[in-house]
């Protein structure tokens, strides 16, 4: 990979620090320009102390997916699928897009969080702070699209399926530094939840639909794996909610029904096995959804109730049983 020599690094540094701004002000066709940058900055390490060197890559990167959306997560996906990279590498294209495709669509994270919480959410890592604000802003709206906060345009309509698509195509691609189904479930994980990320920014396009089906077959994938770790059924779980609340009913009725309820039979099996307070509750969330947005009412209304109060739990691997609300939930349907 790519170094920064220490003999330079002054000179690089500033260079490092201006490039986004840079970035940001460029006018006109820069396609080119991001492309070259993206590649560079893509396999940087540096050989010598930079305090703000982490931060400034990805915010280069993410610039670079901004100011040229097409040609760098084209780029960035294909990238994902190949042997040259390390894990860190792969998570590090997972979050560029996750970013760039917030930017794009000018979306809020946690637009009325006050300063203690915004402190603690400092320690979580980026898909337990989406999973917590949206279970916290879980809304009754299930059958409109969401609402998408924008500025004077939504610039993610137009190229949101070069963020997502791409993403999917080559997951069963065998390579020597990558195994998705299993010791590298993390990267699989964070996979499914950034195909989440995208596709709830892209909420309002007219190619949500379809991509939103394309994500339900591309998950029940995987919901074929009888040992799943529980980041990745969190994941499942995220994604298959962020479908349901942006899929309009006729589309949900003719065309996702039946993977949706697939998905549904595995959440409710899940209930049924040994899994961490923090999925269970999940699970429980995108039922109520699942149930909500197809019209059913197929849960017990302790189940319901429980969904209602939810309260947003550190990550820890805590089984059913430790969990009183469940506890008494499993007794009651015993």
């Amino acid at each position: 990979s790519s170094g920064i020599n220490a003999e330079y690094g002054d000179k690089i540094a500033v260079t490092l620090r201006t490039l986004p701004r840079l970035l940001a002000e460029a006018k006109g066709s820069v396609d080119e320009l991001a492309l070259e940058i993206t590649q560079i900055i893509l396999s940087l390490s540096s050989e010598f102390y930079m305090e703000d060197f982490i931060e400034c890559r990805k915010r280069i990167l993410v610039n670079c997916a901004v100011v040229a959306p097409r040609t760098v997560a084209d780029y960035l996906s294909y990238q994902f699928y190949e042997d040259n990279y390390t894990i860190g590498h792969r998570l590090d294209i997972l979050d560029v897009i996750v970013q760039a495709s917030r930017e794009l669509s000018r979306i809020e994270v946690s637009p009325s969080e006050d300063q203690i919480e915004k402190t603690k959410m400092l320690n979580m890592k980026p898909w337990e702070i989406e999973v917590m604000e949206r279970l916290k802003k879980k809304t009754k709206r299930f059958n409109s699209a969401t609402k998408i906060a924008i500025g004077k345009e939504n610039k993610f309509n137009p190229v949101c399926g070069n963020f997502f698509y791409a993403l999917m195509n080559q997951y069963d691609k065998e390579l020597r530094t990558l195994n998705l189904t299993e010791e590298d479930t993390l990267v699989l994980g964070r996979l499914i939840y950034t195909l989440g990320v995208v596709l709830h920014c892209a909420s309002n396009a007219p190619a949500a639909p379809n991509m939103g089906k394309t994500l339900l077959d591309f998950v029940r994938v995987f919901t074929d794996i009888y040992v799943l770790d529980e980041y990745v059924k969190q994941s499942i779980l995220f994604a298959t909610s962020i479908v349901a609340q942006i899929s309009p009913v006729a589309v949900m009725t003719a065309e996702i029904y039946p993977q949706l309820m697939d998905i549904r039979l595995w959440a409710e099996e899940l209930l049924t096995d040994t899994i961490s307070a923090d999925t269970t509750e999940l699970a429980v969330y995108a039922l109520d959804i699942m149930d909500t947005v197809i019209g059913r009412g197929l849960f017990p209304s302790d189940i319901n109730s429980l969904s209602k109060e939810y309260t947003p739990l550190s990550l820890k691997d805590t089984v059913i049983n430790s969990n009183p609300k469940i506890s008494e939930i499993s007794s009651s349907e015993s």
